[in-house]
């Protein structure tokens, strides 16, 4: 266990291309675009005029896609709003005076179960699936592309670095381009070397956990103590008096705390405490992996149509669920939190890990047959819109959930309790749905969006639908 005491769950995406016979295949190397068509004896390539590369055009999406990632948004403020209420560093006896606080406890079990962990996965499988679709439509791994990606993901770096520092301390976006950067280095292997890459990948957390059980912590120590000697020296409020050093239930202290001044000063060490979070369970070691298999899957889907063959998805929904569904009840028991032998704590590291992937699988799988059996009309208005300006929603997540509930705003986070906040979640996500319905409209890409693409591509471009 970490110095600072347990990190909660709750603060944590086959074969050859098809022949271009008998069809028009675009790509675009360092800018200039190319035809290529291939008859029975010959292949010509048609140079065309110089463009630069452009972004998706609706027919280049796949909707169900979109609606995937307005579900992992979905998944993801459950999990993220227990941080934002500090729910998620509350002790039992704080737990106690919570409305419905009868019920929290079932809803606490069903939270780990289901939800945590599960649909950062999704949205980090969706990122390597994106990924895939990019290449294929800027043509590989030419330079053009690769500095076209880059660029993309320094500016979503950069709108990251924003929410990290001003917002909220327990951002993604920076910590999703960090690891995008990661996985240009993977664009040029084979599928067989992606999965072998997948599987070294999720080896090294175990790896990493049993080091850190021989070494008491090892070099997470030195990042608990920077951590801790920032708090002090802001002094920061803390969840109980007489220690003189940084505890991850002190994060609740400070969302408790009626003060701006303390909430900015906090974010300015924010960062800080969420480098030791990554640190000590290796996430970007994790991520990394689920977006190279994110990558793997983005391929087939591409070759292979797999979103739209039903025996995979069937066989992957419920494989899935067979495998993930014991794991993640076995771990919400918390019965690895008593093992005690550093071999058992490595297993339980790498099955913690395959648990939350194989679940998600089955979520992605069983949507996209629920897409296909005639939900897709309600699966789109409840989820694409909110897919299409996810960056927008989850930016707009971590607004209401300050505003809502640290005790600068409107102070919930001292009556909400795991049962209300379920209810919370769907109900403003359901608000989301509504604004992002209305939104695209009248509008191309949500407003966030709209930004990172001007950025992205050094020019104007028209949002306002006609």
């Amino acid at each position: 266990m970490p110095p600072g005491g347990k990190i909660p769950q709750s603060d944590q995406g086959w074969g050859e291309k098809p022949s271009c016979a008998k069809i028009i295949c675009p790509a675009r190397i360092r800018g200039i675009e190319i035809l290529a068509r291939k008859s029975d004896s010959e292949q010509y390539i048609i140079w065309l005029v110089e463009s630069q590369l452009k972004p998706a055009q609706r027919k280049d999406r796949i909707d169900v896609l979109d609606a995937l990632r307005g579900l992992a948004v979905f998944g993801m403020f459950m999990i993220n709003i227990r941080v934002f209420s500090g729910y998620a560093y509350y002790d039992g006896e704080s737990k106690s005076n919570f409305l419905l606080a009868g019920m929290d406890a079932f809803f606490d079990r069903l939270h780990i179960v289901l939800f945590s962990g599960k649909f950062y996965t999704l949205f980090a499988l969706l990122f390597g699936i994106g990924f895939a679709m990019q290449i294929v439509r800027a043509s590989s791994g030419d330079h053009s592309f690769i500095l076209h990606f880059s660029r993309r993901l320094f500016f979503l770096l950069l709108i990251g670095t924003v929410h990290l520092w001003g917002i909220w301390f327990s951002d993604i976006l920076v910590f999703y381009a960090l690891c995008g950067y990661l996985l240009l280095l993977f664009r040029g292997l084979t599928d067989r070397g992606l999965v072998w890459s997948v599987i070294f990948l999720l080896l090294i957390p175990g790896f990493h956990a049993w080091y850190l059980y021989v070494t008491d912590g090892g070099y997470t120590n030195i990042l608990y103590e920077w951590v801790s000697d920032r708090w002090m020296a802001n002094n920061l409020p803390q969840a109980s008096a007489g220690y003189h050093s940084f505890r991850m239930e002190d994060i609740a202290a400070v969302i408790r705390d009626g003060s701006w001044n303390t909430v900015l000063k906090f974010n300015s060490i924010g960062p800080l405490i969420r480098i030791y979070i990554i640190a000590y369970d290796i996430r970007i070691i994790k991520i990394l992996a689920i977006f190279v298999l994110g990558f793997w899957i983005g391929r087939n889907i591409i070759n292979h149509n797999l979103h739209n063959n039903r025996v995979f998805l069937r066989n992957t929904a419920i494989t899935g669920f067979l495998a993930g569904l014991p794991l993640n009840i076995y771990f919400a028991m918390d019965v690895s939190t008593r093992m005690d032998e550093s071999y058992t704590i490595a297993s339980a590291e790498i099955l913690n890990t395959f648990g939350y992937i194989s679940l998600t699988s089955a979520y992605a799988a069983t949507f996209a047959l629920l897409y296909q059996a005639g939900l897709r009309k309600f699966l789109d208005w409840s989820f694409n819109s909110v897919g299409k300006t996810a960056l927008s929603n989850y930016l707009l997540q971590s607004l209401i959930g300050i505003i809502l509930f640290y005790s600068a705003g409107l102070g919930l986070g001292e009556y909400f309790g795991s049962t209300m906040l379920t209810i919370a979640v769907i109900a403003i996500f359901g608000l989301q749905i509504l604004i992002s319905n209305i939104w695209l409209s009248y509008f191309r890409f949500g407003p966030v969006e709209w930004i990172w693409r001007v950025l992205t591509y050094g020019q104007y471009i028209k949002n306002k639908l006609q």
